[in-house]
């Protein structure tokens, strides 16, 4: 549902097309809207707006929220416990090196079983979500093409009824135009008429004086 309930009164299939407007018409109307603008229309809120819910990161998000607006790099995973450690010659591995080398060999005695599941079944499981995506792809082609339709019904319809009252439109906005002009013309008669009064009153004021 729209925030904001718009009517907007337009006969596209009927209404006389505007003049063309050139770069100075532009520019002024820009500068009108700006002009009615507040102030702080860019960072301020519309009131139709709801308010924003609180924050419920967690203190892990919130501390990787911060690092990625410092652009800071993500030292989260030690690589260094899977690199086999260099031993120097007739020399006895520590416990730390030892350690190392647990973790390295276990490291890639996985990524072998890994590699060896992928070679296996990897073929088929990327047919199987190929497979899916089409058809999710083709549901979604289905959709697009009914909501073209309905759209094109719609303005279909709708040309079909601004060209029926085509004739009556034309003839009210006449009407309006001969009416406004008839306006005018009895506003500045009376203007004249004014301004005679005036000037009679006046004459009359000199002849009595």
């Amino acid at each position: 549902m729209p925030l904001i309930t718009a009517s907007h009164d337009s006969l596209p299939y009927i209404d006389r097309p505007a003049p063309p407007t050139g770069p100075h018409s532009l520019s002024a109307a820009r500068n009108l809207i700006a002009s009615s603008l507040p102030p702080s229309y860019l960072t301020t809120p519309h009131p139709s707006l709801p308010p924003l819910r609180p924050s419920k990161l967690t203190p892990a998000a919130q501390a990787e929220q911060l690092r990625i607006e410092n652009k800071e790099p993500l030292n989260a995973i030690d690589t260094t416990r899977y690199e086999l450690p260099e031993l120097a010659p007739n020399t006895a591995p520590t416990q730390t090196q030892l350690q190392q080398a647990y973790a390295s060999s276990h490291y890639l005695r996985g990524r072998l079983q890994n590699l060896a599941l992928l070679d296996q079944f990897g073929k088929n499981a990327w047919l199987v979500g190929n497979g899916q995506l089409e058809d999710i792809l083709r549901e979604v082609e289905k959709e697009l093409v009914e909501v073209r339709e309905s759209v094109e019904a719609i303005n279909r319809g709708r040309k079909e009824r601004q060209e029926a009252g085509r004739g009556e439109m034309e003839g009210l906005d006449q009407a309006w135009r001969v009416g406004v002009g008839r306006v005018v013309e009895v506003e500045v008669e009376i203007a004249n008429l004014e301004e005679r009064r005036r000037r009679m009153l006046r004459e009359g004021a000199r002849a009595g004086g």
